[in-house]
């Protein structure tokens, strides 16, 4: 995790900081007993370094695992993935309560990162020695991390007693900041017995509730909470406020009496899980019995529940409803026996939820797979639907729909799912899971893409909260189905998106092969790939190589494959129908491989079976067809693909079909000159230049032709007009379909020209502010122009002047340094406001440049000012 170190009542040691490397490919060791300022150190070493902070306590499971959750890939990835990951962003990685136990070998060779190692007894790996010799470790024992005198005196900050504390405490930062903190000596009994005269009761009980959470979510923080930080006795995690180790250990051993009650008390302010974690570690193991036997929701992840595995199994149904989904969320078939007795629980809605449990994790491969016993229980399940809550009732049905789905029926699990959501309310949590489940199965059995998509974007929001570790996949998938209708800037931000969140590496992964593969980066793919393979991923290093061979055109790439995705390639890249796998049950994959056959054999049977294939017809072909497949007496399925793509293929039929969707032509000419087509930028140059500007003025062509050809014949003078038009059409529709050039001059167009005589007219002087610059049409020269040039600037001074805002008079003086009715009026408005120094400065700005530039005194009017203000 990372951890920001933000307490402003820490003394930050220089002494030890500039001891510390500052770059990865070093490590540092903190060797010391608890309270030594391990974690302190390394935070203020995090907060002074531009580095990425990962934390991670071996107390809560092996280093890899906990860095690989932090980094979001799957806990049981090899070490390789870890190091690579850690190498992508430059890293402080900071590994605390180590015993020597740990398989750090992998790190410590490669050194990815920053490595801070804390622990409370010497670390026998033996990479450390090495690493010493090398120059590459700093150590720091209990002697070094001690307080010297100079800083135990600055901690007293000039109170006395700091002599006889540090000689108690030897210099040990813990007990010796609580001492300063409440001035009594560095004794456990005396320390508490000082904070419980120094904090206010609230603060002393919220340390007494802290000392029994692993954490308090920021959510649920006090006012004394904020306190108890801000003194200093806190340390801020992302997830929340956690008590120093030394106090929580202390608290337990010396007043566990009154961290029991200050639990007892948090009972309606905390979280019903937060609330568990706080009865076991306070001891007080009937009220978490009692907890979990109430028919209320408790978000436990099951790794945690399975830590009070032992005390549950002494509790009731409920309790052992829990603890029996838990046990098989995490693969442990002890689940069953503990779920099975449950279905003749008296109440139903104990029985309908252990049924639902087992159908669901019977027919679940991973766990055996007992189709036969699980349609007993979905069953069953069906005979207590009317005697339990509607909303229970749904979720039976949503689970349940699972046994006949893998049972091969997915007509029946169809009919479960819609009938699970018509009894959860509108506003339940849990109609997400019915609702994608359903939009799935009618994606296979209707080709309902568009109802699926219109489902994943529904429910983003909710498994957000719900259910996070999910949304990487829905966001790929979304990523996917979006390429598929060849809306790609929406692909590339839901790609972009899965590929950034957190909860599930393979799904992320998987979005970063198919973005790198949408923005054809050939390096960054193959990189991926990599990855794939090094977490031996064999369905992803597959799709990988398959998206770089048809990238690359390297059929090498596919060698030894068979999978679906690299014979599609193979069967692509050499051109052979015979090479295409199998024809596939999945629809999407199914998609891939008709449009595959279309590629191959041109036959229009294959186009009408791939555009029959789901809801969205046509819309498909731009992920899967070039638009210069589709069949020239086809236009119309054009109408699927980006307006840019159409218009570069230059296939006239099509491009008239998409005539009005043809965005205008954008023109800038206040202090530039630029020319934007759909297609980008148009290089005007020359001539060109000069017939555009004066079209763009309304001139009519006969004007236009006289303009710039004024001693030639009316005939002459039309024909060049015609010449030069028809290579400026060229350049502004090269699709070859008449769009901004009509036989009237120019149409569709929008120019910042145009906006701005709008505002002035509207005498909208914001807007006019914001548009108007010099010179207007930057690098032509002609009277026509000339004369548009001074016309509109006096419109704009003479609205700016009839304002008298100061910024409009500013930007009229920038315009024209020498303007003296626009300085003489930002004086005055200067003069109404007080500002005297600075109208002071404005005039004598003005004679001195006026003076130097014309060699002109200022006018009697200005000269007057001027002394006026001097006195």
């Amino acid at each position: 995790m990372a951890l920001a170190w933000q307490s402003p009542v820490y003394l930050e040691r220089r002494r030890l900081l500039d001891l510390l490397p500052e770059g990865p490919g070093f490590a540092i060791h903190l060797e010391a007993p608890a309270g030594f300022g391990k974690s302190v150190l390394a935070g203020q070493l995090a907060a002074r370094l531009p580095l990425r902070t990962l934390w991670a306590s071996a107390l809560l499971g092996e280093p890899k695992a906990l860095l690989a959750r932090s980094l979001g890939l799957p806990e049981e990835v090899p070490w390789g993935a870890v190091v690579a990951a850690l190498q992508e962003v430059p890293s402080l990685v900071v590994l605390e309560d180590l015993s020597g136990q740990e398989d750090l070998s992998p790190l410590l060779r490669t050194l990815p990162c920053l490595l801070v190692l804390a622990s409370r007894k010497p670390l026998p790996y033996p990479e450390l020695p090495k690493l010493l010799a090398e120059g590459r470790l700093v150590h720091l024992g209990a002697q070094d991390l001690a307080f010297t005198p100079e800083e135990a005196q600055t901690l007293f900050a000039g109170r006395e007693g700091w002599e006889e504390a540090h000689r108690a405490t030897g210099g040990w930062p813990l007990p010796l900041f609580l001492s300063a903190l409440t001035g009594e000596p560095p004794k456990p009994q005396a320390l508490l017995q000082g904070l419980r005269e120094s904090l206010s009761p609230e603060e002393l009980q919220e340390g007494l509730l802290l000392a029994a959470l692993p954490y308090l979510p920021l959510a649920h923080a006090t006012p004394a909470t904020e306190s108890l930080f801000q003194r200093g006795l806190l340390r801020r995690l992302p997830q929340g406020f956690r008590l120093h180790n030394l106090l929580r250990e202390m608290a337990r051993k010396n007043l566990l009496p009154e961290v029991q009650e200050a639990v007892r008390r948090a009972e309606g302010r905390l979280p019903p899980e937060v609330l568990a974690e706080a009865f076991y570690e306070a001891g007080l193991h009937r009220e978490l019995l009692e907890l979990m036997e109430r028919p209320i929701q408790i978000d436990l992840p099951a790794e945690r529940l399975l830590r009070f595995a032992d005390l549950l199994r002494q509790g009731g149904p409920r309790t052992h409803l829990r603890l029996g989904e838990a046990l098989l969320q995490c693969g442990k078939k002890e689940g069953f026996p503990l779920l099975e007795p449950l279905v003749e629980a008296e109440d139903p809605r104990v029985a309908l939820t252990a049924c639902g449990h087992l159908a669901y994790y019977l027919a679940e491969p991973m766990l055996g797979q007992d189709l036969p016993r699980a349609r007993a229980y979905l069953e069953r399940g069906l005979g207590l639907l009317e005697r339990v809550p509607e909303e229970l009732a749904g979720r039976f049905l949503n689970d349940a729909a699972r046994v006949p789905y893998e049972e091969g029926r997915p007509e029946e699990a169809l009919a479960l799912l819609e009938e699970a959501l018509r009894r959860l309310p509108p506003s339940s949590p849990f109609r997400p899971s019915p609702l994608l489940n359903l939009a799935l199965l009618e994606f296979e059995l209707k080709g309902s893409l568009l109802k699926r998509i219109a489902a994943l974007e529904e429910t983003l929001g909710s498994l957000r909260v719900s259910r996070p570790f999910v949304l990487p996949g829905h966001l790929r998938d979304l990523g996917r189905f979006y390429l598929l209708l060849g809306e790609r800037e929406k692909a590339r931000d839901y790609l972009k998106r899965a590929a950034e969140e957190p909860g599930s590496p393979l799904a992320s992964l998987e979005a970063r092969m198919l973005l790198a593969h949408l923005e054809g980066d050939a390096e960054a793919l193959r990189r991926l790939v990599a990855q794939a393979e090094l977490w031996e991923n064999r369905y992803l290093a597959e799709e990988g190589r398959a998206l770089l061979a048809e990238l690359t055109g390297d059929e090498g790439l596919l060698e030894g494959l068979s999978g679906f995705f690299p014979s599609l390639a193979r069967a692509r890249l050499r051109q052979d129908p015979s090479l295409l796998p199998p024809y596939p049950e999945e629809r999407l994959e199914r998609l891939y491989w008709q449009a595959a056959r279309y590629r191959l054999l041109r036959e229009g049977g294959d186009l009408e079976a791939l555009i029959s294939l789901t809801d969205a017809r046509e819309r498909v072909l731009p992920g899967l067809l070039p638009l210069g497949l589709l069949p020239r007496n086809r236009p119309e399925l054009a109408r699927a693909y980006p307006l840019g793509e159409v218009l570069r293929s230059g296939w006239k039929e099509a491009i008239a079909l998409r005539l009005e969707e043809i965005p205008p032509l954008r023109v800038m000419v206040l202090g530039t000159f630029q020319v934007h087509t759909p297609l980008g930028p148009a290089e005007l140059r020359g001539k060109a230049r000069e017939v555009f500007a004066l079209l763009l003025l309304g001139l009519p062509r006969e004007e236009v032709a006289f303009a710039l050809w004024p001693d030639m014949p009316e005939a002459a003078a039309l024909n060049n007009l015609y010449v030069w038009l028809a290579r400026l059409r060229k350049l502004l529709e090269p699709w070859g379909v008449a769009t901004y050039l009509g036989e009237e001059g120019l149409k569709r167009v929008e120019a910042d020209l145009f906006a701005l005589e709008e505002a002035l007219q509207r005498e909208d002087a914001e807007r006019a502010l914001a548009l108007y610059r010099e010179p207007l049409f930057s690098g032509l020269d002609h009277p026509h122009l000339d004369r548009k040039r001074e016309e509109v600037f006096h419109r704009v001074r003479a609205l700016f002047l009839k304002r008298r805002e100061p910024r409009l008079l500013e930007r009229l003086l920038e315009l024209d340094p020498l303007d003296e009715e626009a300085l003489l009026s930002l004086v005055e408005r200067c003069l109404e406001q007080g500002q005297r120094a600075r109208a002071e400065r404005l005039l004598e700005a003005y004679r001195k440049r006026l003076k130097e530039e014309l060699g002109e005194r200022a006018s009697p009017q200005v000269q007057a000012l001027l002394r006026r203000l001097r006195g």
